[in-house]
């Protein structure tokens, strides 16, 4: 092997592993209403120095521009977006401030076919400060919001931290403004090559690849 084609080798090897070890990567898509933009950071670092917190290294931290179109009012809600891990078939709705500071958690995963299950179980369980004020455990096969469990009395609530994250979080409402903030979303651990985020309903989805 000559030295100019091991080093082409070389270089092309490390040109791989760097996109596949990508920890910031944007995208835009747009449907009739509005033009989307999303940001995702996933090194516990950046999202430290961001938000003050690496939010116990389980979030997934996303810029989000929502630029309606055309004068048009539209409707922005957090349940609109999900997160989706491809690889491990884990989803994620967008979690409030509240339930990412506050009191302990416990969540619970949804029913789901047998090949979901079967690669859920190989993934491993969470455990430690996952809601930053107390103890939880976790399977991320499904991460909807919804299905939270929280208990009261471990928690820390209306935290300095807790109230500026809300702070910075997308609003949500009806305008015909742009509308901007951060989600944060609960999957352990993805590679950003794996991801997609959706926003909207069938018939007008916006489907955002991270690559």
């Amino acid at each position: 092997m000559s030295p100019r084609f091991a080093a082409l080798l070389l270089a092309g090897c490390l040109a791989m592993a760097a996109a596949t070890d990508k920890t910031v990567a944007s995208a835009s898509g747009e449907n009739d209403d509005v033009a989307l933009t999303v940001t995702l950071h996933l090194d516990p670092a950046d999202i430290k120095q961001m938000v003050d917190s690496d939010l116990g290294g389980h979030f997934v931290l996303a810029e989000v521009k929502v630029a309606p179109k055309y004068g048009k009012e539209v409707a922005v809600v957090w349940d609109d977006f999900v997160l989706l891990d491809t690889d491990h078939n884990d989803r994620s709705k967008p979690f409030a401030a509240n339930q990412i500071v506050g009191p302990a958690v416990i969540i619970q995963r949804g029913p789901d076919d047998d090949s979901t299950r079967k690669k859920a179980k190989s993934r491993p369980r969470l455990s430690g400060p996952f809601g930053l004020g107390g103890g939880q455990t976790a399977d991320t096969a499904s991460t909807d919001p919804s299905r939270v469990k929280v208990r009261e009395e471990d928690g820390q609530k209306d935290s300095p931290l807790e109230k500026a994250l809300a702070a910075r979080m997308v609003p949500q409402g009806t305008t015909a403004q742009p509308a901007e903030g951060l989600l944060f979303f609960a999957l352990e651990k993805p590679r950003m090559k794996d991801l997609q985020l959706t926003y909207g309903g069938k018939e007008n989805r916006i489907a955002l690849r991270f690559r």
